[in-house]
């Protein structure tokens, strides 16, 4: 049987008999602007019931039921043989209408809800499916902040040592290409979203390679050098197994039957017991996150995905965390809706797309694919005649023409006087595209602080430039920038010169 929450506090019952209904949709009708009753259908449309949880597994659940006000008196859960009647039911505050742990084994289930109306009984049903993901256990206790990033090497320096351990001696030319490559990949930060799901999964999926007597991924120390080089690895192993040889397309806007693909993929992995990483690209982000869990709505058509995040430190309560997200995908329009509402940054994102991304055991990387990779990117940049400098961890950087016209940034402003150079800012690392015939000033002035080693951190520029049908590459490390005066190069085809 289903078990029935009545009469809960705040929702007044309905008297039986048609006026008394009568009464009850026109004074909603009223309140919300309308000149006419609601239909039953046009009720049952309003009504809404989703399935939230901040927690770890097993999930605690909150249905929040929205609509017109005073329209369901009870409302009947019948969560199958499996659920638990010691559930944890409360009283109606606010939207909340349950909230409880029904289901204690990884698993799928099905749920159905009957919302009753007085006369009318509308039903909603639910899948849920979760693996085993406990806070304070399967979590890093550190995150992938600035305090991560001050305490490891370059992302250029890292990524160059990868490249030339899985690949061998580089080039200067394939050096610079390649993180030239890398920035262009990241949004407005630079993180190592994959490095923490990679290697989290990895971990999750094999405990013995845990470098800790414990045996949990919450107990892996920080601090642990061997730990930085893995977790450095594991991003570049991903990023270029993933996107950079062009198995996942994150250029192409995702379409509907690209989305369910993809969608497809982590609930499956969810209903099989296995966490699964997905990768969620928005105009300003490209990030990553764990995925253990996910709620479908069969009424509404919407699929809400429970995924651990990475950004916050000290994650140990499994019954909530602010890092628990909800990515509630909409289905129902033909255009697929996706948000998610960022319970630390108090503020709604919408991904563009999403996509599964399988952890591997081991990560066979081609150096064909590699060697093709920098040869189409140098090519375009011959053609296109565009120049790149990329300049890491000042705070001022910008590129001025002979009028003093600049554009860069120097904090806290941007600069955006000059229209045909094309500029980005990713942390304060600072990329620099523009006309390689033209001749202008680069101008870098202060340093970054590193809080973690006490020091400032080293600058360093890199630089591709196309002439004579082939490319100029310039690497420059640990330049002499200060606080007060400005260090000043000037840039045209011949290269980036001291002035």
């Amino acid at each position: 049987m289903p078990r029935i929450l009545s009469k809960p506090r705040g929702v007044r019952t309905a008297v039986s008999g048609a006026c008394t209904l009568f009464f009850i949709f026109s004074m909603v009708a009223l309140s919300l602007g309308q000149t006419m009753p609601l239909t039953t259908g046009d009720l049952n449309q309003r009504l809404t019931l989703d399935i939230e949880s901040h927690s770890g597994t097993p999930p605690v659940l909150e249905f929040v039921l929205k609509g017109p006000e005073g329209t369901v008196q009870y409302l009947a859960f019948d969560f199958e043989s499996d659920g638990k009647r010691d559930l944890l039911i409360d009283e109606i505050h606010g939207e909340v209408v349950f909230r409880g742990v029904p289901f204690r084994k990884p698993g799928l289930y099905r749920t159905t809800v009957y919302l009753y109306t007085g006369e009318e009984r509308f039903t909603r049903e639910f899948r849920i499916a979760f693996t085993d993901f406990v806070w304070g256990r399967d979590n890093f206790q550190f995150a992938n902040d600035g305090e991560f990033e001050d305490a490891s090497d370059f992302v250029s320096q890292t990524l160059v040592e990868w490249a030339e351990q899985r690949f061998g001696p580089l080039s200067q030319d394939q050096q610079v290409l390649l993180i030239s490559i890398m920035y262009d990949i990241y949004k407005g930060s630079i993180g190592r979203c994959y490095g923490f799901t990679g290697q989290q999964v990895f971990y999750i999926n094999n405990p013995e390679h845990i470098p800790d007597e414990h045996g949990w991924v919450y107990s892996v120390a920080e601090r642990e050098p061997q730990l930085y080089r893995s977790m450095d690895y594991v991003q570049n192993d991903i990023v270029f197994s993933n996107f950079l040889s062009g198995k996942i397309n994150v250029t192409d806007a995702q379409d509907r039957e690209g989305l369910l693909g993809e969608l497809g993929i982590v609930k499956s992995s969810i209903e099989e017991g296995e966490h699964i990483i997905m990768g969620y690209l928005s105009n300003r982000m490209h990030h990553s996150m764990v995925v253990y869990g996910y709620f479908e709505n069969l009424f509404s058509n919407k699929v809400t995905l429970l995924a651990a995040n990475n950004w916050e430190r000290d994650q140990n309560n499994n019954t909530f965390s602010e890092d628990a997200e909800n990515i509630v995908i909409d289905l129902k329009p033909k255009k697929p809706r996706l948000s998610w509402y960022d319970l630390t940054k108090k503020r709604y994102r919408y991904p563009k797309s999403i996509f599964a991304v399988q952890r591997e055991q081991k990560y066979e990387l081609s150096l064909q694919d590699l060697e093709a990779l920098l040869d189409s990117t140098a090519a375009d940049i011959v053609e296109n005649g565009r120049a790149v400098i990329i300049v890491e961890k000042t705070e001022t950087a910008y590129i001025s023409d002979e009028e003093g016209n600049r554009r860069g940034y120097s904090k806290p402003k941007y600069l955006r006087e000059i229209d045909e150079i094309a500029f980005k800012k990713i942390d304060y690392n600072f990329i620099f595209e523009y006309a390689a015939e033209q001749e202008y000033r680069l101008v870098l002035k202060k340093r970054r602080y590193n809080k973690e080693l006490d020091e400032y951190k080293k600058v360093n520029l890199f630089a591709i430039i196309p002439r004579d049908g082939g490319l100029h590459t310039v690497i420059m490390r640990d330049l002499p920038v200060q606080d007060e005066s400005d260090l000043v190069f000037r840039v045209n085809r011949d290269g980036v010169h001291p002035e």
